[in-house]
């Protein structure tokens, strides 16, 4: 039956979300703790089982901390 159809695939943050606008919302939320916040994030999505919403969240935090280790 029709109703019984669910969908093959599951949205991922990846899908909806710019990693640049994912950068200014944690800065303009956390300040100088918007690495630490993106960190617990991508942890979260880990220990969840969300492997793409990981690499997004670990691309994300890649992107914040450039520059800050050499």
């Amino acid at each position: 039956m029709a109703s019984d159809i669910r969908p093959s695939t599951t949205l991922t943050l990846v899908e909806m979300v710019d990693p640049g606008k994912a950068i200014s919302a944690a800065i303009d939320l956390y300040g100088s703790e918007a690495a630490t916040a993106v960190a617990h994030c991508a942890w979260e999505a880990h220990f969840a089982g969300r492997r793409a919403d990981f690499h997004f969240w670990f691309e994300v935090f890649r992107d914040l901390t450039k520059g800050e280790v050499d």
